[in-house]
């Protein structure tokens, strides 16, 4: 239960931007700054910090590396094959929202649980988070600025991609990494300070975009939603993962972050870009609860 306990502070969270947004404590008018904020500040100094300070080494992440990205993989082809099935009954907004939440995972819940059960797991989540958080952000922003309000054409994905924030924190992050440049201590410290807070402020913002009414009308875009991430991209990474020859830690630590619900950032992004983010958010919070009993789950079968 004690896998469950750590995600459980996550639907508290989403809890408290509903009954702040609910009781206009913080009037509905304010969250488009939060939200704003969050985007353009907090989420970008958590990735530059993180990216920045992982390390990359071909031996620390080899097959693990392998195993994540083919797993991201897989479930953007899957993602991408439901919008050609559904064509007519998915419209493009819903679709982006059903593609973040397939793919986007919410490092801090992982990092949570793989410091409290895993030997050696926070080292691995470094490397999961400098691998799949550009490569993430990336791929979900072509997505939407493709199917986007309008058009898109590549030099508008590239404009698009170049003046995104959480892409410009992840090339920032790398850069670092990559030319051994070590942020100086305060700025490290800064960004950690503001890493603390994006988790919180970004869950509460889904929060106070839920609709209790809405959300308790489930609909088949929900309960797919629900299922991809926790379910179905976490199963993927299992059998690629003993396809490979991982050990049972690398494996545990891969469904951490695929059982792992969405991130909170996907919200904003939906917000910003034109994607349907009333769905992103109700998808989220049922992957939450969705997370309580499956981690346990693949605890029992895997440790």
């Amino acid at each position: 239960m004690s896998l469950a306990l750590s995600v459980l502070p996550l639907l508290l969270i989403l809890v408290a931007g509903y009954a702040l947004a609910k009781s206009e404590i913080i009037p509905r008018a304010g969250w488009s700054a939060i939200e704003t904020l969050s985007f353009r500040g907090l989420i970008p100094a958590t990735l530059i910090l993180a990216i920045a300070q992982s390390d990359l080494s071909l031996e620390r992440f080899g097959g693990f590396g392998l195993a994540l990205v083919g797993t991201l993989a897989v479930m953007t082809a899957l993602a991408l094959s439901l919008r050609l099935l559904s064509y007519s009954t998915l419209d493009n907004p819903a679709f982006t929202s059903l593609f973040q939440g397939s793919i986007r995972w919410n490092a801090f819940v992982a990092l949570a649980a793989a410091e409290q059960f895993l030997s050696g797991g926070l080292a691995l989540m470094a490397v999961a988070i400098a691998v799949l958080i550009p490569l993430i952000n990336i791929t979900c922003i072509v997505v939407l600025a493709a199917f986007g309000p309008s058009k898109a054409s590549v030099s508008k994905v590239l404009n698009t991609l170049s003046r995104n924030p959480l892409v410009q924190a992840c090339v920032i992050g790398l850069t670092l990494n990559i030319t051994g440049i070590s942020l100086p201590v305060p700025v490290a410290e800064a960004f950690d300070m503001i890493g603390r807070g994006a988790l919180g402020v970004g869950l509460m913002a889904v929060g106070a975009g839920i609709s209790l009414r809405r959300l308790a009308r489930l609909n088949w875009r929900v309960c797919l939603g629900a299922f991809m991430r926790p379910v179905l991209t976490s199963s993927v990474f299992v059998m690629l993962g003993y396809w490979i020859g991982l050990s049972g830690i690398q494996i545990f630590a891969g469904v951490l972050v695929f059982a792992a619900p969405a991130a909170s950032n996907g919200y904003i992004v939906a917000k910003q870009m034109g994607g349907d983010a009333d769905l992103y958010a109700d998808i989220m919070t049922w992957q939450v609860v969705l997370s309580l009993l499956v981690l346990p789950l693949w605890a029992n079968v895997l440790l």
